[in-house]
Formats: C-alpha cells, sequence, structure tokens
C-alpha cells in the first residue's frame, strides 16, 4: 500500500475528534452520578451494596473507553483521510445534439439526389448509426417549428421519428429558420451538458430571423452548426398538384420557382454561436465533419489533462469503529453469580407497594334521601356518589356504571370522575389482600436458600454412593421442596391480589382520562391522572418482580424433583424412608399447579408454556425493574400525595 502524502481532505471535522470524546466523557460522568443519586433514594447503604454486588465498575469502565474510540474513529473517518495518490483525467463523454429539420416545399428541389428533404434524411441517419453516442432530438420546421423527438439515447425511436418527416409534416407553408433555433434550445437540457444544434437548411430565411436568434442562443452557450442542403445553382421545385398531377411551383405571376442556397446567411449563423458552416455534400459528408468538430470541441473545452488526486482511506477508521462498537454491545457490565437473585429479593424487600391515603372530602350537596329506586341518570349518579362516601365500593361501581350507560352528557363528566374513584379504591382494597411483600420475599429466599443446600447435598450423595448419605438428601431434598411450594404458593396468591388491583387501577386511569377529554378544565383529573399512572408504574414493577421470583422457585422445584427421583433409584426399596411413595402423587399435584393463576399476567410463549429464567438471567432483569430517578410513588411512605377529591364529585 502506497502511503505517500498523508493527509486529511476534510479536516474541519477534526474539532469532533478532540472535543466530542471530551463532551461523552463529561455526559458518562454524569449519568454515573445520576446513578448514584438514584440509588441512594432507592435503599439504605447497606442495600445498595447488596443491590449492586453484581455490577462490575471495571467493566463499566471498559464500555465507556470503547465508546469514546468509536466517537474518535468516527470522526477521523469524517474528515477523509488520503494517502496514495492515482492520475485522473476528467472529460465529456457524450454530448447532446438536436437536428433542426427544414421541411418547407423549398426541401423538395432535385438538385441532389434523390432531394434535398431525402439527402438529408439520410446523413441524419448516417450520422446516428455511426457517429453519435450521446442522445439526439429532432426539431422540424417549414413557417412554424415542432418538437418531432426529444433528446433520447434512444436512437431506434429517434430514426422513427426522422423517417416519419415530410413536406406535409408541417402545415404552415414558409421557412422560419428563427422559430426552428428557439425549438432546439427549448428541448434541450439547462445544464452544464456541452449543447449543439445542427440545422439542416437550403438557406432561405424567408422570416429572417434566424441570425438574431443565433445570437441569443450564443449568450446561453449553444453551438450551431449550419449545414446547406442543395446547390448554389439551385432548382425548380417539383410538387404534385390537386388534380394528382406533376407540376412545379410557381409564383404569383405564374412564374415557376427555381430554389437556391443561402450560403451566406447560413454562415452568418453559425458564426453568430461560434459554429461552423459546411455544405451537405452529395454523399452527407458535411455531417461528418460536424461530428469532428464537435470531438474537437470537447477535446479542447471539456477535458482536463491528468493531475493527481488522494485516494479516500476512511473506510479504516469507520471499520474500526464498527469492530469497536460490536465489542462494547457484548461486553456486559454484570458478574455472574447470586448477587442479582438478592438483589431482586432487595427490591422487594425495601421498596413495598403503599396504599394510599384517602383525604376527607366534603359531603355531596345533593345527597339522596331514602326513597323509591333512582330511574334517571342523575339519581343514578348521586345514588353511587353517596355509596362511594360510604366505603360501598362494589355497590357504587354498580350504580356509577349504570349512570353512565344512560348516555346523559350533562352527568358524564362527574359519572367518569366518580368511577374512576370507585375503581381507585376497588384497587386499594384488593392490595390490602396481599400478603405482607417483606415476609414473602424473606420466605422466597430462604427457601431458595434452602433448596440450594439440598441440590448441592443431593449430588454429592449420588457420587459418593452412600446409603445414609442418599437417605439424608432426600429427606433434606423433600423438606426443601415443601418449603418452595408454600413460598411459590404465597408468590401465586400476591401476583393474583396485584394482578386484580392492577386491572382496576387501569380502569380507573381510563375513566380520568375520559372525564378530561370531555371537561379539559377538569384540573383534578388532570391531577389524579398523573398520579395514577405513577402509581401504575410502581404496581406492575411490583408484579413483574414477583412474577419473576415465582419463576425462579418454580425452576429450582423442577431440579429438586429431577434429583429426587434419582434419589429414589438409588434407594433400596426395603430402605425408602417413610411417605417416599407418595412422592409421586406430590409431584403430579404440584404439576398440576405449574400454570398461572387467574390475575397472574404470566408471560407465555406462542405454546403456552410457562417461560422459566436462571437466576443469572433474573439477575440481568433487576435495571428493568428499577424506578428512573423522576419517578415517585404517588402515596405511601416518604413523600406521600394522593388523588383529589377521592370520594367523589356531586356537580
Amino acid at each position: 500500500m502506497n502511503f505517500a502524502e498523508p493527509h486529511f481532505a476534510e479536516p474541519q471535522w477534526l474539532w469532533l475528534a478532540g472535543l466530542g470524546p471530551l463532551a461523552l466523557l463529561a455526559l458518562q460522568v454524569h449519568a454515573a452520578r445520576a446513578r448514584a443519586r438514584q440509588l441512594a433514594r432507592l435503599a439504605a447503604p447497606e442495600f445498595i451494596r447488596e443491590l449492586t454486588r453484581s455490577h462490575s465498575p471495571g467493566r463499566r469502565l471498559g464500555k465507556n473507553l470503547l465508546l469514546l474510540l468509536v466517537l474518535i474513529c468516527c470522526s477521523l473517518a469524517l474528515a477523509r483521510p488520503q494517502w496514495g495518490t492515482r492520475g485522473i483525467r476528467v472529460q465529456h463523454l457524450t454530448e447532446d445534439v438536436v437536428f433542426a429539420m427544414d421541411c418547407s416545399r423549398s426541401m423538395l428541389a432535385g438538385d441532389v439526389s434523390p432531394s434535398r428533404l431525402g439527402r438529408a434524411k439520410l446523413a441524419v441517419q448516417d450520422f446516428v448509426w455511426r457517429q453519435s453516442n450521446g442522445r439526439v432530438g429532432l426539431v422540424a420546421f417549414a413557417g412554424q417549428a415542432f418538437l418531432q423527438c426529444p433528446l433520447t439515447f434512444d436512437h431506434g425511436a429517434f430514426l422513427e421519428a426522422l423517417a416519419a418527416l415530410d413536406d406535409k409534416t408541417i402545415a404552415v407553408p414558409g421557412t422560419d429558420v428563427g422559430a426552428a433555433l428557439d425549438e432546439a434550445f427549448r428541448a434541450m437540457e439547462k445544464s452544464d451538458r456541452q449543447k449543439a444544434i445542427v440545422l439542416l437548411t437550403d438557406g432561405e430565411d424567408l422570416q429572417q430571423s434566424g441570425v438574431d436568434m443565433a445570437k441569443k442562443l450564443a449568450d446561453q452557450g449553444v453551438v450551431v452548426y449550419a449545414i446547406g442542403v442543395g446547390t448554389e445553382a439551385g432548382a425548380e421545385i417539383q410538387i404534385v398538384n390537386e388534380r394528382g398531377q406533376v407540376d412545379w411551383v410557381r409564383d404569383t405571376r405564374g412564374q415557376v420557382v427555381r430554389s437556391r442556397l443561402d450560403e451566406p446567411t447560413l454562415r452568418r449563423i453559425a458564426q453568430a454561436t461560434h459554429g461552423s458552416y459546411f455544405p451537405l455534400g452529395a454523399l452527407g459528408e458535411g455531417l461528418a465533419r460536424v461530428k469532428q468538430a464537435l470531438h474537437t470541441s470537447m477535446t479542447g473545452s471539456g477535458a482536463s489533462p491528468a493531475r493527481h488526486q488522494g485516494i479516500d482511506r476512511f473506510q479504516v477508521p469507520l471499520a474500526l469503529a464498527l469492530a469497536l462498537l460490536v465489542i462494547e454491545s457484548l461486553l456486559s457490565t454484570r458478574r455472574r453469580g447470586r448477587a442479582g437473585l438478592a438483589g431482586l429479593v432487595i427490591l422487594l424487600i425495601v421498596q413495598p407497594v403503599p396504599t394510599p391515603a384517602t383525604p376527607e372530602v366534603p359531603h355531596p350537596t345533593h345527597s339522596p334521601a331514602a326513597g323509591p329506586s333512582p330511574k334517571s341518570a342523575a339519581e343514578f349518579f348521586h345514588a353511587g356518589t353517596a355509596q362511594l362516601q360510604a366505603g360501598k365500593f362494589q355497590e357504587a361501581e354498580g350504580l356509577l356504571h349504570h349512570a353512565l350507560g344512560l348516555q346523559v352528557g350533562r352527568v358524564r363528566p362527574a359519572t367518569l370522575y366518580n368511577l374512576g374513584q370507585t375503581r381507585y379504591q376497588l384497587g386499594i382494597e384488593e392490595l390490602k389482600k396481599s400478603p405482607d411483600a417483606t415476609a414473602t420475599a424473606q420466605r422466597a429466599l430462604g427457601a431458595l436458600d434452602r433448596g440450594d443446600q439440598a441440590l448441592q447435598a443431593g449430588r454429592s450423595a449420588l457420587e459418593s454412593d452412600n446409603l445414609q448419605r442418599l437417605i439424608q438428601a432426600y429427606l433434606n431434598g423433600r423438606g426443601a421442596r415443601r418449603g418452595l411450594r408454600e413460598a411459590a404458593d404465597q408468590v401465586r396468591r400476591a401476583v393474583e391480589v396485584h394482578g386484580v388491583a392492577l386491572q382496576k387501577w387501569q380502569r380507573a386511569l381510563d375513566d380520568f382520562k375520559s372525564a378530561l377529554e370531555l371537561n379539559p378544565h377538569d384540573q383534578e383529573a388532570r391531577e389524579n391522572i398523573a398520579i395514577l399512572e405513577a402509581a401504575i408504574a410502581k404496581l406492575i414493577d411490583r408484579l413483574r418482580a414477583l412474577q419473576q421470583l415465582g419463576q425462579i422457585m418454580g425452576q429450582q422445584r423442577q431440579a429438586l424433583g429431577e434429583l429426587m427421583k434419582q434419589l429414589r433409584g438409588k434407594i433400596p426399596a426395603e430402605d425408602a424412608p417413610p411417605g417416599a411413595s407418595g412422592d409421586e402423587e406430590e409431584d403430579e399435584e404440584e404439576n398440576g399447579q405449574e400454570g398461572p393463576r387467574a390475575g397472574q399476567q404470566e408471560g407465555r410463549t406462542q405454546e403456552g408454556k410457562t417461560i422459566l429464567i436462571s437466576r443469572e438471567e433474573a439477575s440481568w432483569i433487576l435495571d428493568a425493574l428499577k424506578l428512573g430517578g423522576d419517578r415517585r410513588l404517588p402515596m405511601g411512605q416518604g413523600d406521600e400525595k394522593t388523588s383529589r377529591d377521592q370520594k367523589g364529585k356531586d356537580w
């Protein structure tokens, strides 16, 4: 590889290689401090150490350094490093040529064979087939001009349009060279590509506008090559009259008109655009000279001498950046081990879902008195509001839901608001039925520890083949398995309760949002939406943590079952401990209870099987279960918040 003349083609990007890593480093330091502040809000320092035991600061530092190197490599790639040189030559490879063909009666003169128009068409056809490698277009003109074929690389289509030309193509008699040049220029693209017009005519410009138009085209960078068709001696113009007889074109005095080639006019038109004039000749050699002139013009003005150019090597730092980015994505910040499971249990113990407090609110101004059953939407609304204030939330939900179903617009916002409050309180009542989160987590952790010990003792006994150790390991496994089942049942009950409460709160959130849509000025509904969204987010985090803990215990219970089968197979029947025969029934009973119960909302595969994860995978999901630093519980311990007007509105 040639390393001559190393340099950067766009050095203005090098500032990013210097300032970019500094800015990214500042962001990384800020992010680390923010994480530390969030953890400090999460739990006490001793719990934080236990919670982050699985985190590796060294790996985190390594990932940050890799990101810094990725940014530096991307900055260098943007600066386009170059080394080595190569010679290049830039020139135009094609040209645009528009042929302006005269179709007036004077082109029927026979001073060239078979006629002026016929000879011009044959010459253009030969030019296109043999010498043109660019785009060609065709304009037919007589007393006016018409674009017969736009610029195209399809030479076959061009030749079909050329073959269709005759003296009847343009109905307006005469010869307007200026209109032909203007139409040919309009057919060209307004770009830096070389533009050339080849004018094929006998030069009899009856309108006398050709020279003036040529001067205007010269200002636009257009070159006109004039081709004279015919001879100076000229010839009579033979036509077929209305009676189908051969006749000659005559003037107003009845004299036969003789058409002659007007070379001076054609030379002035060509010179005005720095072009050239050539007679067509008997064999069309004039167009061959046009091709030579076009080639000379391109070589002289469109080509540049060979020059040296640096070779781009931005691919090298870009490939290095991609490789470092892949390595960074594969590098984990977690250690392997039990710390992630302990952190999951600590998350359950330290952050219990609180029971929201209910503030006292004034009684409604129109409390329904005891009397006949409600009939109208307003009566159902007031009856439901009274039940809400009395703490009879089930009855309140039914009455308010019925009032909402009557579709009375004026009471719908207040009904939706009070229905949201009712379902909010129903969710709180469900949470009160849940087992204590701290006791549940501690019991689950203790059962998992006993399960670990039983698994280790059982595997060791299988390797030793000692009968007493086999029996003792079997008994330990049975006890540990029973403890796991009881702890899992308690976790399942908590999951069921949390699932029901989540459904109530989600419906309450929908009610508050609907009330706000109907009454955008209801500030109390807006505040309750924010409070309830925070409470739902926390409840979902708790529900996921409980589900993961239950799955881990289910996996360990399954492993203990397999181990106990192996231990039973090695213990003789006469030495089997009491109750060993009943273990199979217990296995069947537990297997029948593996599926999630109502409200558990457990993740499933497409076949409906429960997803089990390892303890190491459980530690990986710990980050997903943490609350962000700006999230707060809506109410409960610490900074307590309550929903507004939780006993309902009566307006």
